[in-house]
C-alpha cells in the first residue's frame, strides 16, 4: 500500500510538471501570435461581416511560412500572405466573419498551420467569439 502511494504521487508530479511545461501556440516554429482569440462583441445577423486581424511576428532565425489557413465553417473567409516572413517581421491573418444565417452565441475555429525554414510545423487555432442577434 505504501508503495503505492509513491508511485502514485511520482505520477501525479510528473503529470503537473507535463502539463505545467507546455508551450505557448507559434513557439515550436518561432512565432508569436499577438492574440489567438478575438472576441467581436455583438452584432447583427444583417450586418455583412466583422473583419480581424490576427497578427503574427517570426521569432525566429529563419523563413515562417504560413502554409494553410482552414475555417471549421464557410461563414469565417481568412486571408493570408503567401509569401514567407522573414525573421523580425509581421504579418496579418485577416478573418472575416459573416453573421448572415447565424444566432446567439458563436465560436468560430480557424486552424492555422506554420512551418519554418528548419522544416519544423505546428498548427494552431485562432478564434473569433460573439453574440449574433437578429
Amino acid at each position: 500500500m505504501k508503495h503505492l502511494r509513491i508511485i502514485l504521487i511520482s505520477l501525479l508530479a510528473i503529470l503537473s510538471i507535463s502539463a505545467y511545461a507546455r508551450k505557448v501556440p507559434g513557439d515550436k516554429v518561432g512565432a508569436k501570435i499577438d492574440n489567438i482569440v478575438y472576441d467581436f462583441g455583438t452584432v447583427r445577423e444583417t450586418e455583412p461581416g466583422v473583419t480581424h486581424e490576427f497578427g503574427i511576428t517570426n521569432t525566429g532565425t529563419s523563413a515562417l511560412a504560413i502554409i494553410w489557413v482552414k475555417p471549421k465553417c464557410g461563414c469565417t473567409a481568412p486571408e493570408y500572405p503567401r509569401k514567407p516572413i522573414k525573421p523580425g517581421e509581421n504579418a496579418k491573418i485577416k478573418v472575416t466573419f459573416k453573421p448572415a444565417g447565424q444566432r446567439g452565441e458563436v465560436d468560430k475555429d480557424i486552424r492555422v498551420k506554420l512551418r519554418n525554414g528548419s522544416g519544423k510545423s505546428e498548427e494552431l487555432s485562432l478564434r473569433m467569439t460573439g453574440v449574433v442577434i437578429p
